[in-house]
């Protein structure tokens, strides 16, 4: 079967590591995360570890342009990201950076919002008298309102249109203004420096002369250079089979980003060097493609091509990974006599051939729209309507190739447009064990605003602060999410489907109260497999809570009820193998104190945005010192399970390191379920199967020299003993704050007032914590020599000196009076 390029094989785990055995996998789900700011994210990046996240969304990032409270699709300038005193609703360019740095360590990734369709609303018709002030402010930056060179647009019409679509071409798919948004015109060919450098060059884009809400564009600004590629770099050239051409794309330079070479390019050019800076100088590994269905295929290919091996950050193994795209196209409008399916199959591109390196192809996927749209038909509170039979066979992953393999499709319930289906657990349920890529949409809701209906709401217990209904559905995905698939019942009420030899689900979308009568289906699990129930559904009511696979005739079957959702929207159970288990979960033995996670009021909306909730583990030692101790494994009901006492665990430390000491990470296959992990030393670990009593234990000293201070994530799989099927494993998570030395600071300016720059008495002094570890400062100018530190620490203890937040790592402090000569 073909199987999606992200969807790689995974490692069957027994008493050794070893052997490859291709079958589906449900990655690590995505965190759309809206409604929060940049830091409050990289805070709580331990609960997106300790949730089992693989990646998160972001909102558009570029300047909007209503307000600067506004959630970004209306943007003004997609390469401003915010600066000091100067933020955008989620911050600054240095918080998404660290945002970015903080996935990046714990072997996640930051998937962003671009928006390339459109630009925002100001001189959305080109009639009203605004247009001329805000052409005159020189437009939207890199664009041209007017065009420069003096043509006709498509209709003949002498083109005062430039880089955008006339507004007269109404509500034309590819051509007319999305919800009154300027639409650009990717086919223009209006050759100009689009973030000019140099004052006075005749190919710079035109300037604005007059400014317009306080914004002016376009002005040459030696800054821009780091907006460009350095082509004094060696380039690297690949074959466009869309293009029939060769291109040549140069890199950025991240140790001198000033060295970049502004060229002359056209609107698209210009997209396309966006979307490459974003993904060398930002970290940015993936995009959702806003309004994609509004674009046109050419510009869909280019921009294919612009992020094409773009990624610099190698793979544990040296292997490139490729940039995951998804497009947002909602069926409806343009969608001819085509099927939902078929419409949104246009949109999707996976061509890209590890043979041919040289070659560009895409890695584009599109948000699956047409499942979404069956959830919400068919998982109602009025029972009588829903059908299973009209949700299985409607994915974008079973219509390309006929299986249900993750081969394409990105998976959602909801997300910031709306709602989703009424039984939102029981939807949940069904896209989170699916193979294959699939979103949860979380809003935070830090910007508590009662009149503020965009974004709509979305699963406040999407990293634990309104119970764990999600956050156990994302474990079992990460824990038993392997697996062919397997449909095992399909009838209106009812479906089931096992992910072969790992997990049974058992979905209902009755809204009765109750269960099903007793149903035997065909299973893949070896008779006598005892299979526990893992979202506690079947516990809170009164269903089994095991059950055992039998034989019949020679074929392995098991027993089981159905749960009626009545009213509770818990319509689901899945069953499969127990992983083992620890009472004390990952010990760090050698904590120093425990900076413990918050529990905000549930009433409290700011709060529950911005409070960690996970425990960080202080270490201020050499070393980071690790047990896991297992437990012997006694079922409900009495049944012993030696197999869950676990036969062997390993070790991960961040994204990968050598903690064994052998001068090499133990396994850097991508994909695999052991990727970056390390055995533990023989003389470490005693697995619990091969224990008389069952009970195990793993421990590690790891080197903390060789590890960056603050948060490091520590991960620790155990596998249950493998008798054939994929790995199920549970893992036991920390997150260990190293904090062996002083924080790092330094002085990034002592400059005269920005609001002043003339009166060099009057200075800002401007500090960097370098390591990212300080959360407060304290300036003190000139004090004293003969005072002691004692004194120094004192006067910082009482709040002297206290420095104001500048930028994310960064804080300023004015005085005034400043004389001249050498100060302290």
């Amino acid at each position: 079967m073909r199987t999606c390029p992200r969807i790689l094989a995974v490692l069957l785990l027994g008493t050794c590591l070893g052997g490859a055995n291709a079958e589906d996998v449900s990655s690590p789900p995505i965190l759309q995360w809206f409604e929060a700011t940049y830091n409050t994210m990289d805070r709580r990046g331990a609960d997106m570890f300790m949730s089992g996240y693989g990646a998160v969304w972001v909102p558009p990032t570029g300047r909007a342009d209503i307000s600067d409270f506004s959630v970004g699709y209306d943007v003004y300038d997609r390469f401003d990201l915010g600066g000091p005193r100067d933020e955008t609703l989620y911050g600054t360019e240095r918080g998404l950076k660290k945002l970015a740095d903080r996935l990046h360590r714990f072997d996640a990734r930051l998937h962003v919002d671009a928006v390339l369709n459109h630009a925002a609303f100001s001189d959305n018709d080109y009639v009203d008298p605004q247009f001329t002030s805000f052409a005159q402010a020189g437009g939207y930056p890199g664009f041209v309102l007017r065009d420069p060179d003096g043509g006709t647009d498509p209709l003949g019409i002498p083109g005062t249109f430039g880089d955008f679509h006339d507004p007269a071409w109404g509500d034309h798919y590819l051509n007319g203004q999305l919800s009154g948004l300027l639409d650009i015109d990717h086919g223009t060919d209006h050759r100009l420096i689009r973030h000019p450098v140099t004052p006075g060059d005749p190919n710079n884009i035109p300037a604005g002369t007059t400014p317009w809400a306080g914004r002016l564009a376009n002005l040459p600004d030696v800054d821009n250079r780091r907006f460009y590629p350095d082509t004094d770099l060696p380039g690297s050239t690949y074959w466009d089979p869309k293009t029939s051409q060769n291109i040549t794309v140069y890199p950025f330079n991240p140790q001198d980003p000033m060295s970049g070479d502004a060229v002359s390019e056209n609107v698209m050019d210009m997209l396309m060097r966006y979307m490459r800076w974003m993904v060398q100088e930002i970290g940015v590994d993936g995009f959702r493609l806003d309004a994609a269905k509004h674009m046109e295929h050419f510009a869909l290919e280019r921009i294919d091509t612009a992020v094409y091996r773009s990624n610099p950050r190698m793979l544990l193994d040296g292997s490139q990974e490729h940039v995951f795209m998804y497009g947002e196209v909602v069926p409806g409008t343009g969608q001819g006599g085509q099927s939902v399916q078929d419409f949104l199959d246009d949109y999707i591109r996976k061509d890209i051939d590890p043979s041919t390196p040289n070659t560009i192809g895409g890695n584009r996927d599109v948000l699956d729209f047409s499942l979404r749209q069956q959830l919400n038909d068919n998982l109602t509170f009025s029972g009588a309507r829903n059908d299973w039979n009209n949700v299985v066979h409607s994915s974008m992953d079973v219509h390309d190739d006929g299986y249900h393999n993750g081969s394409s499709g990105v998976m959602f319930v909801s997300n910031h447009d709306g709602g989703g289906a009424a039984l939102n657990n029981v939807a949940h349920a069904y896209i989170l064990t699916q193979p294959g890529e699939a979103i949860v949409y979380y809003n935070a809701d830090q910007f508590d605003d009662p009149n503020r209906n965009f974004p709509v709401d979305g699963r406040g217990d999407a990293l634990g602060n309104h119970g764990d209904t999600i956050t156990t559905l994302v474990n079992i995905r990460n824990t038993h999410g392997r697996g062919d698939y397997r449909q095992r019942w399909l009838e209106a009420d009812y479906f089931a489907m096992e992910r072969s030899g790992s997990m049974l689900v058992l979905l209902d979308n009755r809204n009765d109260a109750g269960s099903s009568s007793l149903k035997t289906m065909d299973v893949d699990f070896p008779v006598g497999t005892p299979l526990v129930e893992l979202t506690g559904n079947a516990a809170a009511s009164g269903l089994d809570e095991v059950i055992v696979v039998q034989d019949v005739g020679g074929q392995s079957k098991v027993n089981v009820r159905f749960l009626h959702n009545g009213g509770q929207d818990k319509g689901y159970l899945i069953y499969g193998p127990q992983p083992p288990k620890s009472a004390g979960g990952l010990q760090i033995t050698n904590e120093f104190a425990v900076l413990a996670g918050g529990t905000p009021n549930p009433n409290d909306p700011y709060a529950n945005a911005v409070t960690r909730l996970a425990d960080m583990h202080v270490v201020t030692a050499d070393t980071i010192d690790v047990r896991l101790e297992t437990q012997a494994v006694t079922l409900p009901g009495g049944i012993r399970d030696p197999h869950a006492d676990g036969d062997n665990a390993v070790i991960r430390v961040n994204r990968g390191m050598d903690t064994n000491g052998n001068g090499a990470i133990d396994f850097t296959s991508p994909g695999s379920v052991v990727y970056g992990f390390e055995e533990f030393d023989p003389a470490q670990k005693s697995p619990g199967y091969t224990s008389p009593s069952g009970d195990g234990w793993y421990q590690e000293s790891i080197d903390a020299t060789s590890l960056p201070e603050g948060a490091n994530f520590i991960t620790v799989r155990a596998f249950r003993h493998g008798v054939g099927g994929p790995a199920v494993f549970e893992d036991f998570r920390s997150v260990v704050y190293l904090d062996r030395l002083a924080p790092e600071a330094e002085i990034v300016s002592f400059e005269p007032f920005a609001s002043d720059p003339g009166n060099t008495a009057n200075r800002d002094l401007i500090v960097r914590g370098t390591d990212q570890t300080a959360d407060s400062m304290n300036f003190f100018l000139d004090f004293p020599a003969s005072k002691t530190d004692a004194q120094l620490l004192t006067r910082a203890l009482l709040g002297q000196g206290q420095a104001d937040p500048y930028d994310t790592d960064s804080w300023i402090s004015g005085y005034g009076n400043v004389s001249t000569g050498n100060h302290v």
